[in-house]
């Protein structure tokens, strides 16, 4: 059996401790914002972005066995025996990588790595949390369904939902790079506004769509939510955290959690970034001299900064304060945040200790629960590990 080789930052879950994909595209981003520059990674009509980020991150193997062969060692004396953490459970695959980029399996997953990834998708499909059963149809376990088969069912979830992070999964699959499920159609922006009130997020979806079609009425009415709105939430990570709520005790089965964590992960990666180049532009010159338009982007930064989810709002609340007020101190600010937590969460090399895996899966779990700004914040007050 041959397969393609994935992307991540290490271990699966390492990627979150320093912000995933999000975190090393926020510069980017960031930058050109900050300038009013037409970027496809928050153009809406952009497909490239995701294919960057995952480029972004290392490359590595997607099982756990190949992925810690391919972690350097951290010296030469470096003692073989190490924690392998239930790695020999999981699924070999030849190394090294063929040129090709495919992976020939050379031994399928253990029956205890296979049980230890039932468990998880059982605990999900029983969960009272619909996002968490979900997540079930999400990470696909035994790969039961197709792809599109899997979208289907998460997006049919999504359309009787009244749980804006499930909403917010299903409008993302149905306007991503891949077949549309059919039951997009019951799927619409202005209901993901309604459920999720006070969330500025679908109004940025709703002010690209007002700009794309030359509607000013629909533009000023975006501009306006926005600037009312409390928090910009993207729910990146609460799908792995669904999984990583589920940590097992037993280190032998810590692989078979991460990779499903991991799953989860690179399934909500892979979905579109909110289209922030529309609300750049409004902004951009001091708001073309239109005072109330430039409280209200004042207002929009002030709440992005203060109520994020995620590091790329943040990021971008410091390029709408620029453009608006030409005050860089708020972007500033965040840069030399960004570069504490990134010296803070740098995993260190060498083959995975279960420990570290654990850790790895608390932040992730930690950065569902308050969202990866807060826990990345509440991380770098907390002393490094050496």
């Amino acid at each position: 059996m041959r397969r393609p080789t994935k992307v991540i930052a290490g271990l699966a879950l390492i990627a979150a401790m320093t912000g995933g994909w999000w975190a090393l595209r926020a510069p980017a981003i960031e930058n050109r914002a900050a300038l009013a520059l037409p970027d496809p990674d928050i153009d809406p009509a952009a497909t490239h972005a995701r294919r960057e980020a995952a480029i972004a991150l290392a490359k590595m193997p997607a099982d756990p066995r190949s992925r810690a062969l391919a972690l350097p060692a951290s010296g030469p004396n470096r003692a073989v025996e190490a924690e392998h953490c239930g790695l020999e459970d999981g699924p070999q695959f030849r190394a090294p990588l063929a040129q090709d980029g495919m992976l020939e399996q050379t031994r399928a997953p253990t029956v205890r790595y296979m049980n230890a990834q039932a468990r998880i998708d059982a605990a999900l499909r029983s969960s009272p949390d619909p996002l968490d059963r979900a997540v079930a149809d999400l990470i696909n376990v035994g790969d039961m369904r197709s792809a599109p088969g899997r979208d289907e069912a998460v997006v049919q979830q999504a359309v009787s939902t009244t749980d804006p992070r499930l909403y917010a999964l299903g409008y993302g699959l149905c306007h991503s790079n891949r077949p549309v499920a059919p039951s997009c159609r019951s799927i619409s922006l202005e209901r993901w506004t309604q459920l999720d009130e006070g969330n500025g997020i679908p109004w940025v979806e709703m002010l690209a769509q007002a700009q794309a079609r030359g509607d000013k009425a629909g533009i000023q009415r975006a501009t306006s939510h926005l600037a009312s709105a409390t928090r910009f939430d993207i729910y990146l990570q609460d799908a792995a955290g669904a999984v990583a709520s589920r940590m097992t005790e037993d280190d032998q089965d810590l692989a078979a959690v991460d990779d499903l964590a991991f799953r989860a992960f690179s399934e909500a990666a892979t979905l579109p970034i909110p289209p922030f180049q529309p609300l750049i532009q409004v902004c951009r010159n001091h708001a073309a001299g239109d005072q109330q338009i430039a409280q209200q982007c004042i207002a929009i930064s002030d709440a992005m900064y203060a109520h994020s989810d995620n590091l790329i709002s943040v990021a971008i609340s410091g390029a709408l304060l620029l453009q608006t007020t030409g005050d860089a101190s708020r972007r500033d600010a965040f840069r030399a945040e960004r570069v504490a937590f990134a010296a803070h969460g740098s995993p260190k090399p060498g083959p995975p200790q279960c420990q570290s895996v654990r850790d790895a899966m608390h932040m992730m779990l930690r950065q569902a629960q308050i969202g990866e700004v807060q826990a990345m914040r509440e991380a770098a007050r907390s002393p490094a590990v050496p």
